[in-house]
């Protein structure tokens, strides 16, 4: 972000930390810019997502910020991140799939740990199946192909997030409204499996003790007509996020302590720049992510704030009642 551009608006997925049933959720440590910008600031709007929808709350938080299409499922994240233009493309994630008898499982892909090497490997082995099919992939990064062609247009696709350890069927995984599509999708998908069911990286993995990559997921997929303008006014702080994944398979006590030490980072950066912003005279926006809800805040109005502190004693928020109204929505909270 340029310094010379103030943050207007920050988006904050993994707010909320996913903690086993049961288990009390501590609280959060002294964090001083974002104290005081929420003690500023009032709910403004929810984004909702239930069980069935594709798209998590963070991903249509910044779809709406960014000014993208922001249909649930429909949103071309592989086309704004590699910026290409009048092309439908998708993200190619090597996965790993669990088998069911007429579902499968999408494992946490920061279990796999796929390296470049092999992840280039895998890929020289599936292209000829996708050109065969009038497709064009390319190696981006090692979790990350880029894929171009038209059965990306209008094929509508789950966040990994939303996805993984859920019951997959084969129609939400060809999700599309083109019958031809759908068919060449379920076909690609079943000759991928043998491909990679004895390919040597695989070999290599099982070997190492790690899950084979047997399955690509295509997410982020559709088209954007022009180029879309940056917008430095708008981050999407994915420490925390960055934090939960480093510590998947740790003690929870050592994950929920890494995920505190990332909101101090977060505080210190874009929580300060936030703060400096609102405080000079700038409209700015705070955005907490969470797996079912997104919660969206901005700056009390100088009449409302007196009316509503004067009248009503209403208590400031604070970072842990803000999360708290990111559980979902059978929670009680106020508004």
């Amino acid at each position: 972000m340029s310094s010379q551009e103030p943050l207007r608006h920050l988006i904050i997925p993994g707010a909320l930390f996913p903690l086993p049933q049961g288990h009390e959720r501590q609280a959060m440590p002294r964090l001083p810019h974002l104290d005081a910008l929420l003690r500023r600031l009032r709910q403004d709007s929810v984004i909702e997502c239930d069980e069935n929808n594709p798209s998590d709350p963070a991903e249509l938080a910044t779809a709406r910020a960014l000014d993208l299409p922001s249909e649930p499922g429909k949103i071309p994240w592989a086309a704004l991140e590699t910026n290409t233009i009048g092309t439908p493309c998708a993200w190619l994630i090597p996965c790993h799939w669990q088998l069911g008898m007429d579902h499968v499982l999408l494992a946490d892909s920061a279990l796999l740990a796929l390296d470049e090497e092999h992840s280039r490997s895998l890929l020289a082995s599936a292209e000829p199946l996708f050109r065969e099919d009038g497709m064009d992939v390319r190696y981006v990064m090692p979790n990350a192909w880029l894929a171009q062609g038209e059965m990306f247009r209008e094929l509508s696709t789950w966040s990994m997030a939303r996805a993984t350890g859920r019951r997959l069927t084969p129609r939400l995984l060809a999700n599309t409204p083109v019958p031809a599509h759908a068919a060449l999708l379920r076909r690609l998908q079943s000759e991928l499996q043998m491909l990679l069911y004895t390919h040597p990286v695989n070999d290599a993995r099982e070997s190492a003790g790690q899950l084979p990559i047997n399955a690509l997921w295509i997410t982020g997929a559709g088209v954007l007509s022009e180029p879309h303008p940056p917008r430095p006014d708008v981050a999407v702080e994915n420490r925390l996020i960055l934090a939960e994944q480093a510590q998947a398979g740790t003690l929870l006590s050592q994950a929920i302590a890494a995920h505190h030490e990332a909101w101090r980072e977060l505080d210190a950066d874009s929580g300060q720049r936030l703060l400096a912003a609102l405080e000079a005279g700038h409209q700015v926006r705070l955005t907490l992510c969470g797996p079912a809800r997104a919660l969206s805040l901005n700056p009390l109005q100088p009449g409302l704030a007196a009316r509503i502190n004067g009248y009503f004693k209403r208590p400031k928020l604070n970072l842990d009642g803000a999360l708290a109204r990111l559980w979902p929505s059978d929670t009680p909270h106020q508004d």
